[in-house]
């Protein structure tokens, strides 16, 4: 049995690296809810904008006020494109969650809706949050599922650095 030491090597390398790929992944959800975090914290420290403008360029205010609703689609997920009237030439695409898009006739084509416009983006029209709304990125559990997925992956990383050693 000369080749027996030899047999722990591949479940070993297989050990390390899943192990390796859980703390990559910890790290990355860490970085994301820190990321999110610091949107949402913009989001909410931002002011008032006096125009549609100051709020394309940069986060530090959002502007509240009626857009011209250019089209809307439910077909790739509720998309309405939408401009406003101080930036010419200019449109601006967004989708709703799932299920929360606004009644259709709060968005004809042609027509008016109150919309809310933060660091370039549309973060609520019709009274709705869009996909881009700071309020709707998923930090609540990503430190949670980071903690779960070190406690999983710090002792898989042991006994793939212990089973590699005795082989």
């Amino acid at each position: 049995m000369a080749g027996a030491p030899w047999r722990g090597r591949p479940q070993a390398l297989l050990f390390i690296v899943v192990a390796a790929m859980g703390l990559l992944t910890c790290v990355t959800l860490i970085v994301f809810d820190a990321r999110d975090t610091g949107f949402i914290s913009a989001y909410h420290a931002a002011s008032k904008c006096s125009s549609p403008a100051d709020a394309m360029s940069g986060d530090t205010c959002r502007y509240q006020g009626e857009a011209q609703v250019l089209s809307t689609s439910a077909d790739a997920g509720h998309k309405t494109i939408i401009s406003f009237q101080s930036l010419p030439g200019r449109e601006l695409s967004t989708f709703f969650p799932t299920g929360g898009e606004p009644d259709s006739s709060a968005l004809q084509a042609g027509g008016t809706a109150q919309a809310e416009l933060w660091s370039g983006k549309v973060t609520r029209l019709a009274g709705k949050v869009t996909n881009d709304d700071p309020e709707e990125y998923p930090t609540s559990g990503l430190i949670e599922l980071s903690a779960f997925l070190a406690v999983l992956a710090l002792p898989l990383l042991a006994v793939g650095i212990v089973s590699a050693r005795s082989a």
